[in-house]
């Protein structure tokens, strides 16, 4: 059925063999940045909950749906996750998630947001819940341990691994591609660190025009 552990032996799971669901940290946030920028100092914004839905090819009515309910103030804050989802083999039961939540700064200005994985502590930009999950999670060392289906070495991939190898040359201790910035290392120059900044900064935005691009594909497929 494709759940946890599936597959040949030897080989990881993967995001696209368990059907995983993505909540995708800049989707959740996106409505809710603009009243950030401008929320006073030591306010809090309240929001939600938002409905967030995932639908079967040539299907009009949502197989699964998760409400999201933010309390963020402009630095950190939780998003709150209700779904009791009827997986493909086994259902999660009614769940009730919270999940902590930071920024980090931007090179050039703003704040980008992260979730901080429940299981992990350590940030990431995607949680997924696999068929035979009951919470969302990262999907590196210490949580799911889901790999991408690389066989076809589409632009998403090549773009992840893009993205891994950069974080390694930062001096990033795990290097999954959803990571933050590492912090700069001692021995490393600033001048050597701040490049390595500036085209990880880059290689970002390509890869949320990348993820976006497939998103509209897919969302045009299912029309």
């Amino acid at each position: 059925m494709g759940g946890m552990g599936s597959g040949r032996p030897g080989q990881r799971a993967t995001v696209e063999g368990c059907r995983s669901l993505k909540l995708d940290v800049n989707w959740v946030t996106r409505v809710v940045r603009k009243k950030l920028r401008d929320l006073p100092e030591g306010a809090r914004l309240e929001a939600g909950p938002s409905i967030w839905t995932w639908t079967t090819r040539g299907e009009t009515a949502p197989w699964a749906r998760v409400l999201v309910t933010l309390s963020l103030d402009r630095w950190r804050g939780e998003a709150r996750l209700l779904f009791d989802i009827d997986h493909a083999s086994r259902r999660t039961g009614l769940q009730d998630q919270t999940v902590q939540m930071e920024t980090t700064e931007c090179r050039f200005g703003g704040r980008r947001w992260w979730w901080l994985c429940p299981a992990t502590r350590r940030p990431c930009a995607t949680l997924y819940l696999p068929n035979g999950g009951t919470r969302f999670l990262s999907r590196g060392q210490g949580a799911y341990r889901l790999a991408y289906a690389s066989q076809n070495g589409d632009s998403l991939e090549r773009s992840n691994g893009r993205r891994t190898r950069l974080h390694r040359k930062m001096g990033g201790s795990h290097g999954h591609a959803g990571d933050p910035p590492p912090p700069r290392p001692k021995w490393m120059r600033r001048r050597t660190y701040d490049r390595l900044m500036i085209d990880w900064e880059a290689q970002m935005n390509r890869h949320d025009g990348i993820w976006m691009d497939g998103a509209k594909r897919l969302l045009q497929r299912l029309k």
